[in-house]
């Protein structure tokens, strides 16, 4: 588990350590046993932890996310169950172009971002990833792969560091002493032997088995495909979005920032999804009390799922930079309901 875990992008709101927990709960109503071979949805993609995990206990799975910074999770992993990275696949990657390209990166984001050299890496590997050289599965194995990387050149995985604009200028007396290191060894990266071992990682969460990605509005996927159990983890309302968050990620990988999700402005949005995954027979449901308490919730999900269980998880989240209090007060939600 955690070797293909270790294949994913280290994205904030990820599932990684909640994972075992909602398939711990879903197994209480049906046994691990007869999950082979079922169907299971997963609208909101997202760090893609649930779904691969899933997809290694034997599900079908249907995954799909608005965002391409996820769905290209979806076709690395769950859709493609035999294609990896080669070595000679890295080596194109960064090989410099013999002819013209864009350098959005380095145009947008240096150095607030990324050093000069870093940027100039990430467009090469955008340039070689549109074209023809890499067709899919690849081309979304290789995206995964220049995510991960671009995420460690950051401390905490955050691309919007306050302190990276100082340390790409050379101005360390400006960086928190606790980063300084971090943005040093970010340097490694460059190395063609760091985009290797990244290369392997992103190669441990290719598994067989049967899947099935898409990228779209979850709400209208939803009423056209058929599961046994569907996983509703939408972006969480009162929450930093994802989209604030991945600013740079959807600008360099779509050519434009996204609009903020409904989900993540409005708690009303959630009724909306759960009659539109209704002819769904059970329901596994992730949200933290940052706009709704778990009784509220329960209320939400009690007209199309009378029957509920529910967890209540003390979840610390970003530890060491959220208050204290922060996160003493927050919890994650993970439900199961029937009817």
């Amino acid at each position: 588990m955690n070797r293909c875990f270790s294949a994913l992008p280290a994205y904030l709101g990820g599932k990684r350590r909640l994972a075992p927990l909602i398939f711990a709960l879903l197994d209480r109503h049906v046994p691990r046993s007869g999950w082979q071979g079922k169907t299971f949805v997963d609208p909101f993609l997202g760090g893609g932890s649930v779904s691969l995990l899933a997809k290694t206990y034997g599900f079908r799975v249907i995954c799909n996310d608005l965002a391409m910074r996820s769905a290209v999770i979806g076709r690395a992993f769950i859709a493609n169950g035999s294609v990896a990275l080669e070595r000679s696949d890295v080596a194109l990657l960064l090989r410099e172009p013999d002819e013209p390209y864009p350098h959005l990166a380095e145009e947008r984001y240096v150095p607030s971002v990324f050093s000069r050299e870093h940027a100039h890496l990430v467009d090469r590997v955008l340039h070689w990833t549109r074209r023809d050289y890499f067709p899919e599965p690849k081309r979304s194995l290789a995206l995964v792969l220049l995510i991960k990387w671009a995420l460690r050149v950051q401390p905490m995985s955050m691309l919007r560091g306050t302190d990276a604009r100082a340390a790409f200028s050379g101005d360390y007396d400006h960086v928190s002493p606790r980063r300084v290191g971090h943005y040093v060894r970010s340097l490694d990266l460059l190395r063609p032997a760091a985009w290797w071992r990244l290369a392997q990682e992103v190669n441990g969460g290719v598994l067989p088995g049967q899947g099935e990605a898409y990228q779209e509005d979850g709400l209208t996927l939803l009423p056209r495909v058929a599961g046994d159990v569907v996983y509703l983890d939408p972006p969480y309302p009162n929450t930093t979005s994802y989209e604030h968050e991945y600013a740079v990620l959807d600008d360099l990988l779509e050519g434009e920032r996204l609009e903020v999700s409904g989900f993540s402005k409005n708690a009303d949005l959630l009724s909306q999804l759960f009659c539109a995954c209704r002819h769904i027979p059970i329901w596994l449901v992730s949200l933290n009390n940052a706009a709704l308490e778990l009784e509220e919730l329960k209320d939400l999900i009690r007209p199309y799922r009378p029957n509920i269980e529910a967890l209540q998880v003390p979840y610390p989240h970003l530890g060491s930079i959220a208050s204290e209090a922060k996160n003493a007060r927050n919890k994650e939600f993970i439900v199961l309901a029937t009817k």
